[in-house]
């Protein structure tokens, strides 16, 4: 075998065990700790705000990190998963911020200014033909105040 196959075939080797390796830490990595983890605070407001004026910078900042949120409980719901759903009031009519609770929901109640921590994945279509307005959803939630 020549000398250049046989250094092909250890950078080769290397690679797979380094890919192996990564692999192995992910998959055994555990989910992300949303309760105990920093955050970005906003209230609702601000939050709506920001994904309806300016979208692809909020979407950019805001998705897939995890967000603490101050707002106004207009609404507590269970979905089919029996999770809490927990509607944020915001300042355009029609407009909230779901949040999909993941711990303890505890008796949360409308009419209720509280703290919820929960994981962003950005603001949801609606249907303009309709006048439906698009939510901005938090999922994994928890109660922080």
């Amino acid at each position: 075998m020549g000398r250049k196959v046989k250094q092909f075939l250890v950078v080769l080797l290397l690679l797979v065990v380094v890919a192996a390796g990564i692999g192995y830490y992910a998959y055994n990595k555990g989910p992300l700790d949303i309760q105990h983890s920093k955050s970005i605070k906003a209230t609702a407001t601000e939050l709506y705000t920001l994904y309806s004026t300016d979208s692809v910078s909020a979407q950019k900042n805001y998705s897939g990190k995890i967000i603490e949120v101050t707002g106004f409980v207009t609404e507590v719901s269970q979905n089919l998963q029996n999770e809490k759903i927990i509607l944020l009031q915001t300042s355009t009519p029609g407009a909230y911020i779901n949040c999909t609770m993941e711990g303890l929901a505890g008796e949360i109640k409308p009419n209720e200014t509280i703290v919820l921590k929960g994981l962003c994945s950005g603001m949801g279509q609606g249907d303009p033909d309709l006048g439906i307005k698009g939510d901005v959803y938090l999922t994994r939630c928890f109660i922080i105040k």
